[in-house]
């Protein structure tokens, strides 16, 4: 028998991540974000940890002290403390929201599900894999936007590292794609790519038997549980 702890993976131990940029006074909170954005594949967080750079840069250069009669322009505190108070504690709370993102990106576990004595190790593995299904679809329902950066759905996308069980994102899924992963003949690929660009996508299966007429009650049932339906 195999153990449930043993099939699983464990997620980065981040949550220490916060305490960078607070104790450091934000100083090092473009590391961290820049980090972070590494890990996520995320132009926008590496974006971000360029501002706080430039903004730590901004602050230090702003507070540096001038002799008394220098020419030197010092920058004045409406600058510098907002500066400051952007990478300090703007920047931590960032840092805590990323390190939150960054657990919930739990990575593609290339272990097999966990065997009862006695089960079939491939049923096992569909079973894992449906109730991976059931926790992306519920993921895209209430946060959208770590849906739509996990990839929920999105087989075609390269760098996905998190695993949704095999879902099918219908609505956005090329077509060659949706026939490689559904099994799906040509002629009702065709349908369903050309009426979810006329509708603006689709929103439950059923709307497949009502618009692609080549679209089996049949077949709809044997791919319904890998759909999933992602607004355009």
């Amino acid at each position: 028998m195999q153990s449930a702890s043993g099939s699983g993976f464990r997620k980065p131990r981040v949550w220490w991540w916060f305490l960078v940029p607070l104790l450091t006074f934000g100083f090092a909170t473009f590391v961290m974000v820049a980090v972070g954005g590494v890990y996520r594949r995320s132009r926008m967080h590496l974006a971000a940890a360029g501002g706080y750079f430039a903004l730590t840069v901004l602050f230090l250069a702003g507070s540096q002290e001038t002799g008394a009669g220098s020419d030197t322009y010092v920058l004045p505190d409406a600058v510098t403390v907002p500066a400051l108070l952007i990478i300090w504690f703007g920047g931590t709370a960032h840092v805590a929201l990323l390190q939150t993102r960054i657990r919930a990106q739990a990575p593609v576990s290339t272990t097999p599900a966990p065997v009862v004595d006695g089960a079939d190790p491939a049923l096992a593995a569909a079973q894992w894999r449906g109730q991976r299904r059931q926790e992306a679809r519920a993921l895209a329902v209430t946060n959208p936007g770590l849906a739509a950066e996990l990839r929920i759905g999105r087989p075609d996308l390269p760098g996905r590292q998190y695993d949704d069980g095999g879902l099918v994102d219908v609505n956005h899924v090329p077509g060659d794609w949706l026939a490689g992963e559904l099994d799906l003949p040509a002629d009702v690929v065709a349908k369903i790519v050309s009426e979810r660009d006329r509708l603006g996508g689709f929103t439950i299966p059923e709307e497949l038997l009502v618009y692609c007429e080549r679209m089996s009650a049949e077949r709809l049932e044997i791919v319904r549980d890998r759909l999933i339906f992602i607004a355009m």
